[in-house]
């Protein structure tokens, strides 16, 4: 996106964003006093936003290791060049539940995948092995500890620069 093509964004825009960012489940009328605003206004504003593409979700945070799943681990992907191959990685990827995110990259993998499963064993199972059928090597990085959780508030803080 070119500087020409990218949206702008004032401060009131910045104030709601960060306050959804806090809570998504904030009503007009909060988020309208947490940004000395009107109801109306930040409800215009929010339906602009979503409009614009720049909101893509309202959504939630799920402690998964309370519902029993505990092992969560980057998955790091190469393949060879043959297209048949790469089409059934992409649809391992797509019908496989463990990978909640897959992201195509530049750098030692070509692909990296975040997955989610109860241990170990059944992440092995079900997704290194099946994985290593369709890649020229797979490399898994298990979280053993977080050291810092999804931050985008620090990012209105940039844009505000």
């Amino acid at each position: 996106m070119s500087d020409r093509d990218k949206i702008r964004l004032d401060d009131l825009d910045l104030h709601i964003l960060d306050a959804l960012l806090t809570d998504a489940r904030a009503t007009f009328k909060e988020l309208a006093k947490n940004v000395n605003s009107n109801q109306k206004m930040v409800a215009r504003r929010i339906e602009k936003l979503v409009k614009l593409g720049v909101i893509k979700s309202f959504t939630i945070d799920v402690d998964w290791a309370k519902l029993g799943l505990n092992c969560i681990a980057y998955m790091g992907t190469r393949t060879a060049p043959d297209i048949s191959m790469i089409q059934k990685l992409y649809r391992f990827i797509e019908k496989e539940p463990r990978i909640v995110r897959a992201d195509a990259t530049i750098g030692v993998n070509e692909y990296v995948l975040l997955t989610i499963d109860r241990n170990v064993e059944s992440l092995r199972e079900n997704v290194a092995t099946p994985l290593e059928a369709l890649t020229s090597g797979i490399s898994t990085s298990i979280i053993t500890k977080n050291l810092k959780r999804l931050d985008y508030k620090s990012i209105i803080k940039l844009l505000k620069e």
